[in-house]
Formats: C-alpha cells, structure tokens, sequence
C-alpha cells in the first residue's frame, strides 16, 4: 500500500503546476481565442469592410463623374468642329430677284446678332440635288436667363422658295429710299438640333478688315455691299453663369457667282 502522505500533491505543487498550464495556452495558438477577443476581431473586420465599401463608392463616383466630364469634352470639340467646318463652307449665293421691291441681284446672307443665315454645302443631314443647304443658326430665349443656339438644315430646292424662306417682306428707308429687308423671325422648332443649351447669353459678331473711318471692326449686324458682301470672320461668343467662350470662324467666300438654280419667279 502506498502511503497516504505520499500520494498528496503539496500546495506548492499545485499553483505550480496551474502556472505552467497558463503558460502553455499563451505560448500556444491553438489554445484559441476568449468571447471578447473573437467580438473585438469581429468589429474591427466589419469596420474595414465599411472603409472599402465606401472608398469603392467614392472611386466609382469619381470615375462616373470624370468620364460625364470627358463626354462633355469630346462633345463639345465635335461641336467646335462642325460649326467651324460648316460656316467656313458658307456658300457665296446671289439670285435674280423678281420683286418689285428689291430688283435686281440678292445675295442670300443675312447676319445679325441673334439669326445667321447662309448657304453651305456641308450639312449634318440632308444631301440635296444641288449639294447645297440653306443653314439656319438661331440664337433663342427659351425662359428667363436659359439661351439656347439652335441649328436648323434645309435642302436648297429651287431660288423661289429659298427667298421666301429668309425674306418676310422688303420695305424703303425712308431717309435714303434704300431697300430693307425685313427677314423671316427665326423660331425654334422641335426638329432643330440644339447646339449649345442652358447659356445665359450668346451672339454673333461679325469681322470687317477695312472698315471705314469711325467705326469698329467687329459688328453685331452685317450690311454687305456689292464690294464687301461677306465679313472676314464670324464670331459666336457665350455666357453660361462664370463661364465664358467663343469661336471664330474665318469666310473664305470672297466672290458672288450667279446661282445655278435659275431665277426666282
């Protein structure tokens, strides 16, 4: 029989060994983890989870917002493009008017602040007969503040119809006893392709090289002559809130051929 005393662990022995048992579960891994420390692993691995979720929604926002910026920016130049490509096209187109009121020879341009009107042979859409276009570019106040250029297209058929598409009516000054003539007013229509929108001002000027003593080179309104039927360049300045821009278009129309089409009946 063994003694009795013997088979007793002593006091000491025991914190002893409860020491080590501590210390073996430190020292090990696989001891694992207390409730607090797997909750405290389980927030902090929610809280970056959020960071990312957030930091992948900003940059996708930012991307989105640069990319809307970048469309902007083509369309814009696409444009710039177009217009000046188009203008620099304009035509140099007289007809034989048989009006009464202003005989003789007409020279299809009118040229205003808020109305250019020209024949071109570049168009977005139609391809007429005669490769020519009569190109409406109006400038309207769709609402107080909100100014819109607006782009109107129309194959040139036949000069009768052409005149009585620019001319409303010709009356005398009464002055000089001069023709004026009192163009169609230029409303927009659905079919018009809106170039430039939500402007809070725009219009036209237009480039005289050799103007006379006493005046400016650029004017809001041309008044060609039989010398100087076409300005040099044309302008379309634009205000939209703080910004601000413009195009300048060189004509290189200098001379008036008859039309091709005929005389107007």
């Amino acid at each position: 029989m063994q003694d009795r005393g013997t088979s007793q662990r002593e006091p000491g022995q025991s914190c002893q060994h409860a020491s080590l048992n501590a210390e073996s579960r430190i020292l090990n891994p696989a001891a694992g983890f207390t409730l607090f420390e797997a909750l405290l692993s389980i927030t902090l691995t929610g809280f970056l989870m959020i960071a990312l979720l957030i930091g992948l929604r900003v940059a996708n926002r930012a991307w989105r917002t640069g990319e809307a910026r970048l469309r902007l920016v083509h369309a814009a130049a696409e444009r710039d493009a177009f217009v000046d490509q188009q203008i620099s096209s304009l035509v140099p187109y007289r007809i034989n008017s048989r009006d009464p009121n202003l005989p003789g020879m007409f020279t299809v341009l009118q040229a205003s602040a808020t109305c250019l009107r020209f024949i071109s042979t570049y168009s977005s859409v139609y391809r007429s007969r005669t490769g020519l276009a009569l190109v409406e570019y109006g400038i309207v106040d769709v609402s107080s503040g909100n100014v819109q250029v607006a782009l109107r297209e129309t194959p040139v058929a036949d000069n009768d119809s052409l005149y009585h598409k620019i001319v409303l009516s010709v009356t005398n000054d009464p002055d000089t006893g001069l023709p004026v003539i009192n163009y169609q007013p230029f409303s927009v229509k659905a079919s018009d392709l809106r170039l430039m929108t939500g402007l809070t001002n725009a219009w036209f000027a237009y480039l005289d090289l050799h103007p006379k003593k006493g005046t400016v080179a650029w004017r809001t309104d041309w008044h060609g002559s039989n010398e100087k039927p076409y300005p040099d360049a044309i302008r379309l300045r634009w205000e939209r809130g703080n910004q601000s821009g413009e195009e300048v278009i060189p004509v290189r129309a200098k001379l008036t051929p008859l039309s091709t089409l005929g005389h107007a009946q």
